[in-house]
């Protein structure tokens, strides 16, 4: 008869197949500090787009840290289709309450895909963002949509999938 194996990392008590639902994968997106209101307020009024196009760099590496689940180019571009055809829309008194609503949205999607931490990092950023952009539609809203299209571009590059 066969002698059942012992696992000998167990700790005693405790069920090794009981924990939090990462199995002890360090959490990617925890330490990760997005750019202050007054970061995003220089870029959106396009007085820093070096400093643009940095955080969108730090930004989209930072979204596809985590191996096991990385952001998606399909999760960004579904919420960037939706930018997208605000911009296309042109009127401004338009776009203001469909933006708003884009936080409702990153929300939902973020609570689909909770292992994703990535997602928490854009919903962050972009919530931040469409705050400022809501305060001043006019200049803001368009460099809005330069600084997503550059998170989305740098992922790509970056490898994401």
């Amino acid at each position: 008869m066969p002698q059942p194996t012992i696992n000998r990392n167990a700790q005693p008590g405790r069920n090794p197949y009981q924990g939090s639902p990462d199995h002890g994968r360090p959490q990617q997106g925890a330490n990760f500090a997005k750019p202050t209101d007054q970061d995003l307020k220089a870029m959106l009024d396009g007085k820093n787009p070096k400093g643009m196009v940095d955080w969108a760099e730090r930004i989209a590496k930072k979204t596809l840290e985590d191996r096991y689940n990385p952001l998606t180019t399909s999760q960004i571009r579904n919420i960037y289709g939706t930018v997208k055809k605000l911009e296309m829309t042109g009127n401004p008194e338009d776009v203001l309450p469909k933006l708003i609503l884009l936080k409702p949205k990153l929300a939902y999607v973020v609570g689909r895909n909770s292992k994703v931490e990535g997602l928490k990092i854009l919903r962050d950023v972009l919530g931040s963002a469409i705050d400022l952009v809501a305060e001043s539609i006019e200049p803001r809203f368009q460099n809005f949509c330069r600084f997503f299209e550059a998170i989305l571009a740098y992922h790509k590059a970056e490898g994401g999938k």
